[in-house]
């Protein structure tokens, strides 16, 4: 099954992942590929559910020339949405790329409740 990759907002890749980490594009692009054949948890990846304390991010490490990039998504049904892609760094600086991910994400999720609502009229009819 094909899952659709999203990314909130367009500036994730390769706009931020360029801007912080470039050498790990070519590793990005085959992750991002496999990520969509494969779904969330694609194979022959080490990625985790950070739970709620983490308002549901998903996170996937990769190490790239002795450097590790930490790519933060979740999943929608059949679409993966990007929220964050960042160097691991210092404890306050990978701090602020986990509370800017969970900004994204609750900012997504607004988003994508009101183009509901709207696409219904507001109106919600049971039957």
């Amino acid at each position: 099954m094909a899952y659709d990759l999203l990314q909130w907002p367009a500036s994730v890749y390769p706009g931020e992942a360029n801007a912080e980490c470039p050498e790990a594009i070519p590793t990005l692009d085959k992750l991002l590929l496999t990520l969509k054949a494969h779904g969330p948890s694609p194979p022959g990846y080490g990625f985790k559910n950070l739970g709620k304390g983490r308002k549901g991010l998903w996170q996937i490490n990769l190490k790239v020339k002795k450097r590790q990039v930490r790519v933060l998504y979740a999943p929608y049904g059949t679409s993966i949405v990007l929220f964050r892609i960042h160097k691991k760094s210092s404890p306050q600086e990978q701090e602020r790329a986990y509370e800017l991910a969970m900004s994204r994400k609750t900012q997504y999720e607004f988003e994508m409740a009101a183009q509901e609502k709207a696409s219904h009229g507001g109106n919600r009819s049971s039957h």
